[in-house]
C-alpha cells in the first residue's frame, strides 16, 4: 500500500535535497512537482553552458517558473549563451520578478541591455558587465531603491548618469576605485563597509581613496578593504604607511580596516613601522586585519592560531581560540606574490614575512598599542589578537 507523505515534509525534504534530487521528486505526482520546483528554482547557481541555455529557455517561456527564482547567478566565458539567442538571457531576467539577489558577471559578451526588462526587487546585486549607451548601468540601479549590496565593475561611463537619489538603501559596497567618486557621492554616511576592488600599487590611490570618502556627513563607523602590491615602485612599506596616515585624516570614521598584501612580503621591521605611522591618524580603529600569502605555500600548513602562553607581555593581549571566518579568510580576488630573485645564487629566495612568524607578533602589538591605545584586535593570517584590559582582568 502506498504511503502519502505530508506536503509540509515533502517541502523539507525538498529543500534540503540536490538539484539532481530535486527534479527526481518533482516526477513523482502533481503535488510533489509543485513543491520540488519551488525549492529547484528558488536559487538557480552558474553551471556549465548547457545547462545554462536550458535553463534561460524554461525561464524565458515559462513566467510562472521564473517568478520562483530568489537568486539567481551566471558568468559568461564565451559568447555561446547569448549568440544563437541575443535576447534569450533579456527575456530570463524579465520573467524573475521574484528576485532579490541577482549576480551577472559577463564581462564583454553581454552588456546593460539585458537588464531592461526586469522589475524585480534586489537587495544584492554583483555586476561585472559592459555598458551599452541605450541602457546604461545608472538607469538600472535608479530602479532598484532596495538593493543593499552592490558589487559593481564596470566601465566609468555607465554611471555617468547616476542620480544622488540612487541607492539610497546601500550599506556594503564593493567597487573599482575608478567607479568609487560617482557611487561613493552623497552615499558615504550610509555604507558600513566598503571593499576596494582591484590591487593598489602607488600610494597616490589611496589619497585618491581618501578624497572619495572624506564627507560633511560621515558614517557614525566604516569597515575598509583594500589590497595593495608592496613590490611596486611606487607602493613601498614608507609609501604605504605615508598613504594610510592621509587616508586616516580624510576618514577618521573607519573602525575596521582589512590590509591585504596581494603581492610582496612585509619584514616585521616594515611591518612595525607601516602601523606606528598610520596608526595616530586613525583615532577611531579598534580592528586591524593584515593578510597575505604565506612566504612559501607548498612549504607552509596553515594552522589555526591555539591558546597558548603567551611570553611576552603576557596580561597585554590573548590569543583567540577561534578566528571568525570572515577575518582569516583570503580575498577570492587575491594575487600571488611572487617570490625575490637573488642574483648571486641564481634562485628565487624568500622574504622573512612578519605576518606568518608569530614569534614577532607580541612585540610589534606592543609597539602599536602604546601609539594607538584604542586597538582592540589585530588579525594576522596565523594569529587573531585581542588586547586585554590589565583593571578588568583584576576585576574578573
Amino acid at each position: 500500500m502506498a504511503a502519502r507523505l505530508p506536503i509540509e515534509l515533502l517541502d523539507i525534504v525538498a529543500h534540503n535535497a540536490t538539484m539532481k534530487t530535486q527534479a527526481n521528486i518533482s516526477a513523482v505526482s502533481r503535488g510533489a512537482y509543485s513543491v520540488s520546483i519551488r525549492a529547484l528554482y528558488a536559487s538557480i547557481p552558474h553551471m556549465n553552458t548547457t545547462r545554462t541555455i536550458r535553463c534561460l529557455l524554461t525561464l524565458s517561456t515559462n513566467p510562472k517558473v521564473a517568478r520562483l527564482v530568489r537568486s539567481f547567478s551566471l558568468r559568461l566565458s564565451s559568447s555561446r549563451v547569448v549568440q544563437d539567442d541575443p535576447g534569450l538571457l533579456a527575456r530570463g531576467l524579465g520573467n524573475m520578478t521574484g528576485l532579490t539577489s541577482l549576480s551577472l558577471q559577463l564581462g564583454v559578451f553581454a552588456t546593460s541591455s539585458v537588464l531592461s526588462p526586469m522589475s524585480c526587487r534586489l537587495t544584492k546585486f554583483v555586476c561585472v558587465l559592459s555598458s551599452d549607451d541605450a541602457y546604461p548601468i545608472a538607469n538600472f540601479l535608479s530602479t532598484q531603491p532596495a538593493i543593499e549590496e552592490p558589487y559593481i565593475v564596470c566601465p566609468p561611463d555607465g554611471l555617468t548618469n547616476l542620480q544622488p537619489e540612487a541607492l539610497p538603501a546601500i550599506r556594503d559596497l564593493a567597487a573599482p576605485l575608478r567607479l568609487l567618486p560617482k557611487l561613493l557621492s552623497s552615499r558615504v554616511s550610509q555604507i558600513s563597509r566598503l571593499s576596494v576592488l582591484g590591487t593598489m600599487a602607488d600610494v597616490d590611490e589611496l589619497l585618491q581613496l581618501g578624497v572619495a570618502l572624506e564627507t560633511d556627513k560621515p558614517p557614525e563607523s566604516m569597515e575598509l578593504v583594500i589590497g595593495v602590491d608592496i613590490t611596486a615602485f611606487l607602493m613601498t612599506t614608507d609609501m604605504l604607511a605615508h598613504g594610510l596616515g592621509l587616508l586616516g585624516l580624510r576618514a577618521p570614521f573607519l573602525d575596521l580596516l582589512r590590509l591585504e598584501i596581494h603581492r610582496g612580503h612585509i619584514r616585521q621591521d616594515g611591518l612595525q613601522s607601516v602601523f606606528l605611522h598610520a596608526l595616530p591618524k586613525l583615532p577611531n580603529l579598534k580592528t586591524l586585519v593584515v593578510m597575505s600569502q604565506p612566504p612559501c605555500s607548498s612549504a607552509y600548513i596553515r594552522k589555526f592560531p591555539q591558546a597558548q602562553p603567551v611570553q611576552a607581555a603576557p596580561s597585554l593581549f590573548s590569543i583567540s581560540n577561534t578566528p571568525t571566518n570572515e577575518f582569516s579568510t583570503l580575498s577570492p580576488r587575491y594575487l600571488s606574490p611572487q617570490p625575490e630573485y637573488d642574483e648571486a645564487l641564481n634562485w628565487p629566495s624568500l622574504v622573512p614575512d612578519a605576518l606568518h612568524d608569530k614569534s614577532c607578533h607580541i612585540k610589534i602589538l606592543s609597539a602599536w598599542h602604546q601609539v594607538h591605545p584604542k586597538l582592540e584586535r589585530v588579525v594576522f593570517p596565523v594569529g587573531a589578537y585581542t588586547y586585554v584590559n590589565k583593571k578588568q582582568r583584576k576585576g574578573e
